[in-house]
């Protein structure tokens, strides 16, 4: 998938909803982001293998979002489905928390080939009514996946190497959420409705996050790239503004 191909989707969307662009202005006024469910069905159209995986379903359930696909499970082929609700989120620079709710759990054989799986889905053996449960006793699961019960998964993507250990990604997080964190997630209509919250700690927080997130680093590299005849100004600028301890950065 070529960022141009994104370019072009999101051109022919907008040409065919104008409605849209209105619809954004509204959002930003009560500082919502609302992104069309079609951006996702698209997107698992371009990601999902066609000969393994049919009827992609992404649609709104509101507050929640319900998903389904076809596909081949142990040799059989079903039809699985949910709805997903997201009923927290907790954002910072040092984690980027998920608290996920799954209703609705279904898996459907949609052929008559006999297997231990269809056996087990067919018999109702297989209690789908808490995923959680089945996600906790599943050997290798990722670190990100940090508690799981009933109907409940929660992730945490800072647990993801690639994430964790990026200090790219953690100034990012620790800035914007100082300035604005994400206070919900529901659906409406046809979208997926991001709700923000400004200056969630406050001004002096948001102050500190900016001295520590963007202006701390920006000079820590500076200085590690200028002469060393002029580092010492530089470790006095540092002082004053990020404290002495900032300064042996």
């Amino acid at each position: 998938m070529r960022p141009g191909d994104v370019l072009s989707a999101a051109r022919h969307y907008l040409r065919t909803h104008p409605e849209e662009l209105s619809r954004v202005l509204r959002n930003a006024i009560g500082m919502r982001f609302g992104v069309p469910l079609a951006s996702f069905r698209w997107l698992a159209d371009q990601l999902a293998d066609p000969e393994k995986v049919e009827d992609l379903e992404v649609g709104a359930v509101p507050p929640g979002l319900r998903m389904g696909a076809t596909f081949d499970l142990m040799s059989t082929r079903v039809r699985a489905g949910a709805v997903l609700y997201i009923d927290r989120i907790l954002l910072s620079g040092d984690e980027m928390r998920l608290e996920l709710r799954l209703e609705d759990v279904s898996m459907i054989p949609v052929d008559t080939h006999k297997s231990q799986i269809a056996a087990l889905l067919v018999t109702r053996s297989l209690d789908l009514s808490r995923p959680g449960d089945l996600v906790q006793h599943l050997p290798d699961m990722p670190d990100m996946i940090v508690d799981s019960h009933g109907n409940r998964v929660v992730l945490d993507l800072m647990r993801v190497p690639k994430l964790a250990e990026d200090p790219l990604v953690r100034h990012a997080l620790g800035l914007m959420t100082a300035l604005m964190t994400l206070d919900g997630v529901e659906t409406e209509g046809d979208h997926l409705d991001l709700h923000f919250k400004p200056l969630p700690a406050g001004f002096v927080a948001a102050a500190d996050a900016i001295g520590d997130h963007l202006v701390v680093p920006v000079l820590s590299r500076a200085r590690s790239v200028m002469p060393k005849s002029l580092r010492g100004g530089m470790r006095r600028m540092l002082s004053l503004i990020a404290g002495s301890d900032q300064a042996r950065v």
